[in-house]
């Protein structure tokens, strides 16, 4: 059969169209399986939202707004501390005879999600057989968010998360003083203070 080279070229043309089609699927199957491999690495934020109403964890999500500042003495520093902070959740595990291999279970996740390299490391210490952990994520002048993970081998384990605008590592220190000191006082953390005791 006698082929024209218009033809010869329309042919080397449909080819090559052919096999871009064919590149341009793998590169679109590599793609979705890149972004599926990465939405299956658990984060925090779904480890809070899974377990916000399972039976064995306490849950308390607290708004900035239920901090009442207006009747709370600060000074400056304290104040520009607490107004960068917007939101806290707290999760809490408390061990019992017939949850320690859920107590193991859930450490070993909590741990797996924090040792991600998105969260840098600001502080570990450890107290009365509890150990603690304060990570944070974001840039060191922008924090997007600081954790703080806490287990106790009698008690269970603590989770907090500390969602805010423009916090710093100085100022979340300023703001731990100020608990501690116990200038700053919400009812719905003792429930969570008296899982894990960290005094």
């Amino acid at each position: 059969m006698f082929v024209t080279n218009h033809q010869s070229k329309s042919i080397k043309i449909n080819q090559k169209i052919k096999e871009m089609k064919n590149v341009f699927k793998i590169i679109g199957i590599l793609c979705i399986s890149l972004l599926i491999s990465c939405n299956s690495e658990p984060s925090l934020q779904q480890y809070f939202v899974d377990h916000q109403g399972d039976a064995d964890f306490i849950a308390v999500d607290v708004p900035s707004s239920l901090l009442d500042k207006e009747t709370i003495e600060l000074n400056k520093e304290e104040q520009e501390a607490l107004e960068s902070v917007k939101k806290v959740n707290f999760l809490a595990l408390q061990l019992k005879e017939d949850n320690k291999s859920r107590f193991e279970e859930e450490r070993t996740a909590i741990k797996k999600i924090l040792d991600s390299d998105k969260y840098e490391t600001l502080l570990r210490f450890g107290t009365n057989g509890t150990r603690a952990v304060l990570k944070y994520q974001g840039e060191d002048d922008d924090i997007d968010e600081v954790i703080v993970f806490a287990t106790n081998e009698e008690k269970g384990l603590a989770l907090v998360r500390v969602l805010g605008d423009n916090m710093r590592p100085e100022k979340m220190a300023v703001l731990m003083q100020s608990v501690e000191k116990g200038k700053i006082d919400i009812n719905a953390f003792k429930e969570i203070a008296n899982t894990i005791d960290i005094d």
